[in-house]
């Protein structure tokens, strides 16, 4: 009985060591798991605030697009006025050049006595009436 009696006591303390060390092994791994857990929190916060940052960003950057476009609207439509006067002065400018090089009789269209056809006669006829 005694035998039987110190075999049990031992693997009772056999046991309870077997316990004690499961025991600190699982509260390492629990101070671990707080540890890790905590430095993940800290991680998931520090994206939270980039994922802010960023996204305020996004709407600036969205803000300056479309002023961009709406300036680079602008300048297309004054572009496009542009070009059409060019176009307009540049036809205004083939015609008044067009124009200038035509003979000069259409700009004057009376009607000049040819002084060399018969030189005496117009020249008698032309004379003033009181010299007559």
């Amino acid at each position: 009985m005694f035998f039987i009696g110190q075999r049990e006591l031992e693997m009772q303390y056999k046991m309870n060591r077997i316990v004690a060390q499961c025991r600190q092994k699982c509260e390492s791994m629990q101070e671990k798991f707080t540890e890790k857990l905590e430095q993940l929190h800290t991680a998931y916060q520090k994206m939270a605030k980039r994922c802010q940052m960023m996204e305020q960003e996004i709407e600036s950057l969205s803000k300056d697009k479309q002023e961009l476009q709406e300036k680079f609207s602008e300048k297309a439509r004054q572009k496009r006025k542009l070009d059409e006067m060019y176009d307009q002065l540049r036809r205004e400018y083939e015609s008044n050049k067009r124009s200038a090089i035509q003979p000069a009789n259409n700009f004057f269209s009376r009607n000049d006595p040819d002084l060399f056809s018969n030189p005496a006669a117009t020249m008698m006829d032309n004379r003033d009436p009181i010299r007559k």
